[in-house]
């Protein structure tokens, strides 16, 4: 069984003599930054001058660049976007680093495919959340923790993975626990659970119900917009995937368990998933990311207007806006 690490197994003093520098203010930047402050870490933030520098301000940081920060840091939190890190690291980062700094990173993606490779002085570590930038900071309020994958890339000084756990516990994830594990593990299933094709399962769902009959708002709120699936997944996170099914009624059960068998190939399901995974390791997933970002994110407009253009997107609107979950004068998705 793969190893985990508490509270107990790291030394948050390790970073008392430290100036950390969250890289980055956004998703992950900020709620690790502040569970780092309260933890009573020596703290400085770098970001460029958009949205978060001033909700960073708001927060009470002296906000610096992100070549100051990094200037001024003996451990880099690498927390601005995968894809814009390259160019970060190139422009802001790498001259300032020095014999002995730290860089972690929250994502393995940029290391394992060598989109940045710093020199062989520095340690090269991973804390990789399994949770929400928001539910980093809600859940370390919460006194809870979330759990995290950790990974050694580069061990320079001899002491990469004490560090590693130092800044683990001080974002508060020891708490929970932390699995050792590798960039390359991490980048698989992040990559491998991004792929999933569940969103167009769910418009499926949709248009098979509207089609036999049921009102568009009814198949919404019982799919999704009741909130329900939230429970749910609490129930998989503190009982099983399978477990939670006992807090349901036997018709469920049945449902679910034995009459769903009928409409699933499990073999072609999996077949389609290790093609998923082949592509993922033997790198064509990340050359098509590339030629993707190439041509400004064509792909991904193009289907945002397919899918804004589909009509759960335009139902699922007029019935946000009668819930109050968005304002009556607000655009539709794809008319803003």
């Amino acid at each position: 069984m793969a190893k985990f690490y508490f509270d107990d197994d790291a030394d948050m003093t390790l970073l008392d003599d430290k100036t950390v520098a969250i890289i980055g203010y956004g998703n992950q930047g900020r709620s690790q930054a502040l569970n780092m402050r309260d933890n009573g870490i020596n703290v400085v933030v770098g970001n460029i001058e958009d949205v978060y520098a001033k909700i960073a301000r708001d927060d009470g940081w002296d906000l610096q660049t992100i070549e100051d920060a990094a200037a001024a840091a003996d451990v880099l939190m690498m927390l601005t976007s995968d894809d814009s890190q390259p160019e970060v690291y190139e422009n802001w980062v790498k001259k300032s680093l020095k014999k002995g700094d730290v860089m972690s990173f929250a994502h393995g993606f940029n290391i394992h495919y060598k989109e940045i490779v710093p020199g062989p002085d520095v340690d090269i570590v991973m804390v990789a959340p399994r949770m929400l930038g928001e539910g980093v900071r809600a859940t370390f309020l919460e006194g809870r923790g979330f759990p995290s994958l950790i990974a050694v890339a580069q061990d320079a000084s001899g002491h990469a993975m004490e560090m590693c756990l130092a800044i683990s516990k001080a974002i508060g994830t020891t708490k929970m626990g932390v699995l050792d594990s590798t960039f390359e593990e991490e980048v698989l299933i992040d990559l491998f659970e991004e792929h999933q094709p569940s969103l167009y399962g769910l418009r499926a769902m949709y248009t098979a119900l509207v089609e036999a009959g049921c009102s568009p708002e009814a198949v919404m709120l019982d799919l999704y917009a009741s909130g329900e699936g939230v429970k749910f997944a609490e129930y998989g996170r503190d009982l099983g995937a399978f477990e939670r099914m006992k807090r349901t009624s036997v018709t469920a059960q049945y449902g679910h368990l034995v009459w769903s068998k009928q409409y699933f190939d499990e073999e072609k399901t999996l077949n389609g998933m290790r093609e998923m995974l082949a592509n993922i390791k033997d790198g064509s997933f990340i050359a098509a990311l590339k030629a993707e970002k190439a041509k400004n994110a064509k792909d991904i407009d193009q289907t945002w207007k397919e899918n804004n253009d589909h009509e759960l997107v335009k139902k699922e609107h007029e019935l946000y806006q009668l819930l109050g979950r968005r304002p009556k004068d607000a655009p539709a998705p794809g008319d803003d």
